[in-house]
């Protein structure tokens, strides 16, 4: 099964993650910035993948993956999955 991505504001992958729509959550290394990752949510029923942008512009945010483990377990997930470049 192929994943459609698309990319959402932060506000609508919190809503996401509350409805349960994802469930599993990876943290991709950004292969533009060293060391920084982008935060990407997968609904595994529906193939459909959502990847965060910045609230102004369609570039996706990067985080340090400390931040992201924390808004991981904000969200209710126990597990997140890292994907180095």
């Amino acid at each position: 099964m192929s994943i459609v991505f698309h990319q959402v504001k932060e506000g609508e992958f919190r809503r996401l993650a509350e409805t349960k729509t994802m469930t599993k959550i990876l943290a991709q290394e950004s292969s533009e910035i060293p060391n920084k990752f982008h935060l990407v949510g997968i609904d595994q029923v529906n193939g459909i993948g959502y990847a965060v942008r910045h609230g102004r512009t369609a570039e996706l945010r990067v985080w340090r993956i400390d931040i992201l483990v924390n808004q991981a377990r904000d969200m209710g997930f126990q597990k997140i999955d890292v994907q180095l470049q």
